[in-house]
């Protein structure tokens, strides 16, 4: 089973051997929750301090879904990338960069990266995607978050809150092993340094390799992350954190391309060549953070950190159809580099009190973020060819420009300006927001951003630069219909500076977005389960597109994405615990001023239908207590390709279904789980260009077993 459930096992192990079924319940202890084995954390109610808001997420006019870590145990996931969308409604991944960059879109957009509370949109490429042995929680913030971040597209953000000192002692330590020689081993360790616990540590090891489905798809991946907290006083903290990641491997994408239609390779099809030059990433993040507590009403946060990642490899790519012979494809050897650096200074100040019979809880603050990219890459000036015959393909080709440190110079000058980037945004933004309490059960929140941006960006040799004063308002209200139900609406505005150079070499405009949402929540049965429904309308001006031939970048005017989703997650009766989600969503361009045919479209990404499903039921058995079952499907349904064009390619719906089992006793644990259970031949990511059809291949049939001890 879980680290969670375990651990908690351990500790109330005593009391439940002298308990009966019935007697198992919850117990609170100040923050301690001691529980029975049937109970997991699948519904959380208590966001984390990083977004900044002070009410229950009940009480919160804004729909916001909480990932634990205990979900992605069961689900035996390693990374943000690995399907961790699907316990969210509405949500894909853009699975085109291997493990490079999560790429998440929802509502008809991409949405932004945060972790811990840290703004990480990428100008180009990044961040890297988060590891699970980090991962305490994720928390999707469906539309703008302008109570979090300056910055966003108006279909929302996800924050990574990272395991911290907690001054519990934990020592966890899992191996996990599965199909195509995976093999990973990670530590969790924490506790306290002194005999007073002032000085608490968390300290994170991670160490994995695998070849992968795909041809030449090898693949290691390290992390190292310790952390510090000295608890000063009751009142104040010091806490920080250094997060490291090194990745090394094959494959930058693990696209497929073929001029015959989607999915008609081989599944272990590649492109790629085993004398390519590996990617090598590395990710660098320090946090530091630093709570005072005035009172029992006010509290102030303030947070320093930098996040610093890059990597460079090479990669073949084809670029279009072999007209000659379309068997052949006309591989190039191209190759890519990123660099990648945000600097960010936060503080916030949160506090209750009274003016008359009024009472009001304010969050007021500043933000300073700077984002520098670039990029060193053969991209347009790759001009040798690679053949490879896709029905014979023939492999071990003598590659030039692939030494030590990889000198391209004798095919093309890579320090010139047709192959370098270099881009740069920076914003200062200061936020207040209220949330009145009108009567007992209604509830007014209302705020004000305003942000000043500077950007500038060199592509290839154009140069750009733009700045913007913008005011973005909100407005939410919430009505408690019963302590367990309430109701709520919400409008609110986001910005988005966007730097880089349109097709006609003139600056790129910020893309503003409006969006109005309504909902209802409700919790059942004293909180063990919830379930939220949501509906929303957003309307974007200046986004941006690429022309799926050319490649060029263009704002096509306006664009109009609505939907319904529904979300359900927690325990529904004793031992069965799920989460169950659906979206549908309608995204289109209403105004395109350089390519008006394109008016009615599909943007990119959008899929129609979204349906997830996943169960873990703890089997009542006294004999062999601790065994579960699980199982669970995505769905997804209406698929549009990932460049928009007036001839869109049909994409077939996919669906997924994966089972496992489970067994947790004591200090214990140990979980099966076979993906692809049908072994059907999917592919997610897919577009057409160039008279050739590209598509990412998803895995075949595989297991992976975590075997997992707490000491």
């Amino acid at each position: 089973m879980s680290l969670a459930a375990l651990a908690l096992s351990c500790l109330s192990v005593s009391a439940q051997e002298q308990e009966t079924p019935d007697s198992m319940k919850v117990r609170m202890l100040d923050e301690l929750t001691v529980t029975s084995k049937y109970y997991k954390k699948y519904n959380l109610s208590k966001i984390s301090s990083d977004l900044r808001l002070q009410s229950p997420l009940i009480e919160t006019p804004q729909n916001i879904q909480i990932i634990s870590a205990e979900v992605l145990q069961d689900q035996v996931v390693y990374n943000l990338i690995e399907s961790v969308t699907r316990n969210v409604s509405g949500t894909m991944r853009e699975e085109l960069h291997n493990a490079v960059s999560p790429d998440i879109y929802s509502r008809g957009g991409y949405i932004n990266a945060q972790r811990n509370g840290v703004d990480l949109r990428p100008l180009i490429k990044g961040p890297l995607g988060d590891d699970a042995a980090i991962i305490e929680t994720i928390e999707f913030v469906k539309g703008p978050s302008g109570f979090m971040t300056a910055l966003s597209d108006p279909a929302g953000s996800y924050n990574i809150v990272t395991k911290k000192p907690t001054g519990i002692k934990k020592n966890t330590f899992r191996m996990m092993y599965g199909s195509f020689d995976f093999f990973r081993a990670e530590s969790d360790m924490g506790g306290v340094l002194d005999d007073k616990g002032k000085w608490q540590y968390r300290f994170n090891l991670m160490g994995m390799s695998t070849k992968g489905f795909m041809k030449f798809d090898n693949n290691t991946r390290v992390l190292i992350a310790p952390s510090v907290k000295y608890v000063a006083s009751e009142k104040t903290s010091f806490t920080l954190e250094y997060i490291y990641q090194r990745m090394n491997y094959m494959l930058l994408s693990e696209a497929q391309i073929s001029p015959y239609g989607f999915g008609t390779l081989p599944r272990d099809f590649s492109i790629s060549d085993p004398n390519t030059r590996p990617y090598r990433a590395s990710d660098h993040n320090l946090f530091f953070t630093v709570e005072h507590k005035f009172n029992d009403n006010w509290n102030l946060t303030t947070r320093i950190s930098n996040i610093n990642n890059e990597y460079n490899g090479s990669i073949f790519w084809v670029y279009g159809k072999n007209n000659h012979n379309p068997d052949i494809l006309n591989r190039y050897y191209v190759y890519d580099g990123v660099g990648y650096n945000t600097f960010s200074a936060q503080a916030y100040i949160r506090g209750r009190f009274t003016t008359g019979a009024v009472k009001h809880a304010v969050m007021a603050g500043i933000d300073f973020n700077d984002k520098r990219n670039s990029t060193t890459d053969t991209w347009e000036t790759a001009s040798t060819v690679y053949p490879l015959s896709i029905s014979h393909p023939k492999y071990s080709n003598v590659i030039n420009n692939n030494g030590a440190g990889g000198s391209f110079e004798s095919e093309n000058d890579i320090y010139g300006e047709n192959n370098r980037t270099k881009g740069r945004l920076h914003y200062v933004s200061v936020y207040v927001m209220d949330e009145i309490p009108l009567t007992d059960k209604l509830k007014v929140n209302a705020g004000v951003r305003m942000t000043q941006s500077s950007a500038n960006f060199n592509q290839y040799g154009k140069k750009t630069d733009a700045s913007d004063l913008v005011v973005t308002p909100r407005i939410g209200i919430n009505y408690m219909v019963t302590p367990a139900t309430s109701v709520y609406a919400l409008y609110d505005h986001s910005y988005l500076p966007q730097a880089g150079v349109a097709y006609d070499g003139s600056s790129l405009k910020p893309l503003t977005g409006r969006s109005y949402e309504a909902g209802i929540k409700k919790d059942w049965h004293d909180g063990t389960w919830n379930t939220t429904l949501s509906v929303y309308q957003i309307y974007r001006t200046r986004t941006i597109l690429r022309d799926p031939v050319s490649n060029a970048i263009y704002q096509t005017g306006e664009n109009r994405s609505e939907g319904v989703e529904v979300d359900v997650r927690g325990r529904v009766a004793k031992g069965l615990n799920i989460v169950v989600n659906y979206a549908f969503t309608e995204s289109k361009i209403t105004k395109d001023e350089k390519n008006p045919e394109m008016v009615g479209m599909a943007t990119p990404n959008r899929i129609k239908h979204i349906q997830n499903t996943w169960v873990n039921y703890t089997l009542p058995i006294p004999r062999l207590p601790g065994l579960s079952v699980s199982t669970g499907y995505q769905f997804m349904g209406g698929r549009a390709e990932r460049y928009t064009n007036t001839g869109p390619e049909a994409l077939k719906d996919f669906f997924r279904l994966d089972a496992g089992i489970g067994y947790s006793r004591k200090k214990y644990s140990i979980n099966l789980i076979v993906n692809n259970l049908l072994d059907d031949h999917l592919y997610s990511t897919a577009w057409k260009r160039n008279d050739m059809y590209y598509w990412v291949q998803t895995a075949p049939r595989n297991f992976r077993c975590a075997l997992t001890v707490n000491l």
